[in-house]
């Protein structure tokens, strides 16, 4: 199935495990996948369905209890469901938002631009790191979310239709860091540590003035 949309909508609200992706976790041991399954998945964040801008990361992070308190009151599975479904917004408050925040205010004032903006990781499931990239990949979930990206993103973004920006994990999302692609499709140097577009590039300034010209327009 390569339409990611389509894909997770078959999970159930409130669901910590896709269903499919629970097969392989009954053969990966928790010591070997190490990811946190007491949360819910996050493949995606933001309006990926009309964003103008998609950011590619490897995995949701996990350095905080706020992310696991999405996982039990109402409110926090109803917004999982919307979120799922491709057209949901960031929310104001909320795990993940102040990194995320922390990452577009180099395209300009978050607050103005976030809702241009949805994030893409190849993992759905939360970790601090990724730390079995084999295991991960096993996962049919994060094959949907590469297939897609490679069949749908990538060639909108050489068309320059969206700008396509790879933070982190370029060799799994198929890119290689540094390199020039044609379009609005970007794999640029940045800090490995953080996942932030590293300063001292001339090319980064060229892009962030190219993201931020996009995201202004109203096109």
């Amino acid at each position: 199935m390569n339409d990611i949309f389509r894909f997770w909508s078959r999970i159930e609200r409130g669901a910590h495990i896709y269903p499919e992706d629970a097969h392989g976790f009954a053969r990966l041991s928790r010591q070997q996948h190490g990811l946190n399954l007491r949360c819910l998945p996050a493949a995606f964040a933001g309006p990926l369905k009309t964003a103008k801008a998609v950011l590619l990361f490897a995995a949701p992070g996990f350095n905080s209890e706020s992310h696991l308190k999405d996982a039990k009151p109402k409110d926090g599975k109803d917004y999982y469901m919307r979120r799922w479904k491709g057209p949901e917004p960031f929310r104001d408050n909320g795990s993940g938002g102040k990194w995320f925040r922390s990452i577009v205010k180099f395209f300009g004032d978050p607050k103005e631009i976030e809702q241009k903006f949805a994030v893409l990781n190849v993992g759905a499931y939360h970790s601090p790191r990724v730390k079995d990239w084999r295991a991960l990949m096993s996962l049919p979930s994060s094959r949907v979310s590469v297939n897609w990206t490679q069949s749908v993103l990538f060639p909108q973004a050489e068309s320059a239709e969206i700008v396509v920006i790879c933070m982190r994990a370029a060799s799994a999302w198929g890119l290689e860091r540094g390199r020039e692609y044609g379009g609005t499709l970007f794999a640029p140097v940045v800090n490995v540590q953080r996942g932030y577009l590293a300063g001292n590039s001339a090319a980064n300034g060229r892009l962030v003035e190219l993201v931020r010209e996009r995201v202004a327009s109203r096109r």
